[in-house]
């Protein structure tokens, strides 16, 4: 597909989906019976329909109606988006068949994920709760000018419910299966008269893990455990200024993640399938015998300000601090043996602030100027252990030859090559040692975009940023009780010296151009070119770090978009499509190096290309029916992986749900809320392997409320409710050892809540 080819699929596409525009009740498009959608997506309130660009808004209402507590379960409703969760310090964020997972401090992510505006820029920082919300926002494509750094491929801005001036509030408490305790409130209203007001939210979420341990020193794996508030405040002194200082906190400990291996049964007459119960093991003496499972705190303050200086002109600040410390154990080889034992320790910290000057006087002309400063440290400490004597027995025999070709990472060593008189050197019960990369970034950026009317139906965009970033990346490798006589090192194979370091600066210019035509006046055709850039990467070999520092060019996409967005049938229903085509040169991937480490590489270029569409038909007074489809073909086009299919991306991706008012009187009404979701086979390894894919699967999920007119509301939800068995990763760090491991989906869950508005 090239740019010309696109523009003639969107005109077809306009043809065919404007013919049926006249309402069912005789009324003409512009007498809107429905509310429609607000977005802020391009920094100030617009319809839904008006964004030139590729946006998805998913309110608190439909949220609460599906049952939508992660951004797992929002992602599948949301065409062309996905989001892996293996834990909430472990996400990969995927827009269009791009990812972003990288849990390194020195690798900028493809995706930036905001809370109201602010950037939540480390990977394990980036999983926060979804509660109290008023929507989140799911922008595709370049989006430099609007959201600046780390939106290489889009951006995800979660617009947190703000103070209001009038009393009200809601509490939420639930039970369910695995035990689950859920609870969810907030209270807001004025503290101080009509100038200050107050918000306080929080939610609780706990259930045990649906993977068995077969371990009794283990909890059950893939368990929830996560308790978040929220506290804000909002100071109005006049009508044209207003402050919001939102303070959150979130932390998070479930049991660990069930890595499991297909190659071993757990124990005899166990199965090896991943749902089933799995045989893993606790940390042992290092870092104090810890459990598998993870410690995660996050915290972050923000203060929001916005000054309407004239009719024409307003002053928005957006001012963010925050941080994350977590500690993840994870058994990486998944299962009993005594063998691989990997840790995960993160931190990071940020701030940032930015000033933008917006200009809108009712005319042809409005846009906005502005600047923006982000500092960010952090860090990512990998500690391991292993047992010489089973790596060893397993992975090279017991007394291998001398000679005898390694059996995976471990070389099959000659154990009696240490000492002359032939006597077998005693392994160690315990190996211990730590890779930590470290990163620390400032960057500057000045950013300018606008918007014309050229004629009354007729509007053209442009933007532009230039961004100036300094770098500095460090490594540190440490044998923490001396060499393995297994491998004559360590895994990490060459300590280094203390933490070596470099430090570099970049720059660069992105931009985006977009159009949109007013058809009628209420369906809107849209096209957008836009360059989106991932900065450059400086790294350095784990197995090598004696060679030093590399530097990974800037990873630039050229994304062309183009479609529709319009209200038919009197309102009744709204519905949006487009096609696009992205062009990746210098795609930034990584490897499993023969030691098992991943490692960042240039993996060459790639393209993707596809077609979304989503609709939402009101049918009648008693049926709402939302549904969307997403095709995309995301592939490599040089390099290694030439010709494969980008891991995490199905080509076809699926959702449908209605909402069926079974009832509606005096006393309140009765909904039910089915949805279904589909996706096709999808690779979770760059590779290609048949034996690291999951194929095509979906998931039927049901809602029952009863909402009384008393704001008493009851309601009965089921996931997954005709049992689909499948995997939401594969391959893992296992994989570099030969040993590929597999994380189960989430079984049946069902419960039952009941809440209160006031």
């Amino acid at each position: 597909m090239k740019p010309v080819l696109l523009a003639s699929t969107s005109l077809i596409l306009i043809g065919a989906l404007t013919m049926p525009a006249a309402a069912q009740d005789g009324s003409t498009d512009g007498e809107l019976r429905q509310t429609t959608v607000t977005v802020t997506v391009q920094k100030r309130a617009e319809n839904l329909r008006d964004v030139p660009v590729a946006v998805s808004a998913i309110d608190e209402t439909l949220m609460d109606d599906l049952g939508l507590d992660e951004f797992s379960e929002l992602a599948r409703y949301v065409p062309g988006f996905e989001v892996q969760e293996q834990s909430p310090n472990n996400p990969g964020f995927v827009i269009r068949g791009i990812t972003s997972d990288s849990g390194e401090a020195n690798i900028e992510p493809r995706i930036a994920i905001f809370q109201d505006g602010v950037s939540l820029s480390r990977s394990r920082g980036s999983i926060v709760e979804l509660f109290d919300l008023e929507r989140v926002e799911v922008a595709k494509g370049p989006q430099p000018t609007l959201f600046g750094r780390g939106a290489l491929i889009g951006g995800v801005n979660v617009i947190q419910a703000k103070p209001e001036f009038e009393f009200s509030g809601q509490a939420t408490a639930g039970v369910g299966n695995y035990d689950e305790r859920y609870l969810d409130g907030h209270v807001t209203g004025p503290l101080l008269g009509d100038k200050v007001a107050f918000r306080l939210a929080g939610r609780l979420r706990e259930r045990d893990g649906y993977v068995e341990s077969l371990n009794p020193a283990e909890e059950d794996f893939n368990s929830q455990d996560m308790k978040a508030v929220r506290a804000s405040l909002a100071f109005e002194p006049s009508a044209d200024l207003r402050f919001d200082l939102i303070a959150n906190y979130q932390e998070d400990t479930p049991s660990g993640t069930s890595f499991k291996s297909k190659a071993f049964d757990p124990l005899p007459g166990r199965s090896s399938d991943p749902w089933e119960p799995a045989n893993l093991n606790t940390f042992g003496d290092f870092l104090g015998g810890k459990k598998l499972g993870l410690d995660r705190e996050v915290r972050s303050v923000t203060l929001l300000g916005n000054w309407q200086i004239s009719d024409a002109l307003s002053l928005s600040s957006i001012t963010g601090w925050r941080d994350f410390d977590s500690l993840e154990v994870f058994d990486p080889d998944g299962f009993g043996l005594d063998l691989l034992i990997f840790a995960e320790d993160a931190k990071g910290e940020q701030l940032s602030q930015e000033l933008r000057l917006n200009y809108d006087n009712g005319g042809r002309v409005r846009g906005f100027v502005g600047a923006s400063y982000f500092d960010e440290e952090g860090e990512q400490g990998v500690p391991l252990t292993f047992d010489e004597r089973s790596v060893q027995a397993l992975l090279g025999g017991l007394i291998p030859a001398p000679d005898a070709p390694p059996a995976s990472a471990f070389p099959a060593i000659n154990l009696t090559a240490f000492l002359t008189d032939g006597t077998i050197i005693p392994l160690k019960p315990i190996h211990n040692e730590k890779f930590t990369n470290y990163g620390d970034t400032q960057a500057a950026e000045v950013f300018a975009d606008g918007t014309v009317d050229v004629t009354d139906r007729l509007q053209l965009t442009a933007g532009l940023r230039y961004t100036t970033e300094d770098k500095t990346s460090g490594l540190n490798v440490q044998l923490l009780n001396g060499p393995s006589a297994v491998t004559g090192a360590g895994l990490f194979v060459q300590p280094t010296n203390g933490t070596i370091s470099r430090s570099e600066t970049f720059d660069d210019l992105t931009w985006r151009a977009a159009a949109k035509y007013e058809l009628t006046d209420t369906v809107n055709l849209f096209a957008n070119y836009a360059r989106g850039r991932r900065p450059e990467v400086i790294t350095a070999s784990a197995s090598a770090p004696a060679a030093g520092f590399a530097v990974l060019d800037a990873e630039i996409v050229d994304a062309y978009e183009a479609g529709l967005k319009g209200a038919f049938l009197g309102g009744d229903l709204n519905l949006d499509a487009s096609v696009f085509y992205y062009d990746y040169t210098n795609f930034q991937s990584t490897r499993i190096t023969d030691e098992g480490l991943i490692e960042p590489i240039n993996a060459g270029d790639a393209t993707a290309e596809g077609f979304e569409a989503q609709a939402n038909w009101f049918v009648n007074d008693m049926l709402n029916l939302v549904a969307s489809y997403g095709y995309n073909k995301a592939r490599f086009e040089t390099g290694s992986f030439d010709g494969n299919k980008l891991r995490l991306s199905p080509d076809h991706k699926a959702a449908v749900s209605a909402r069926i008012i079974l009832a509606d009187g005096g006393f309140g009404e009765l909904v039910l809320v089915p949805s279904y979701t589909w996706q096709s086979d999808v690779y979770f390894d760059n590779t290609e392997r048949e034996a690291i894919s999951q194929d095509a699967y979906g998931l039927m999920n049901l809602n029952v409320q009863l909402n009384l007119e008393n704001g008493f509301g009851i309601e009965a939800y089921a996931t997954n409710l005709l049992g689909e068995d499948y995997i939401i990763d594969a391959g893992n760090t296992g994989d570099g050892f030969g040993i590929p491991t597999f994380i189960a989906g989430q079984p049946i869950f069902y419960g039952a809540r009941i809440r209160k508005s006031f």
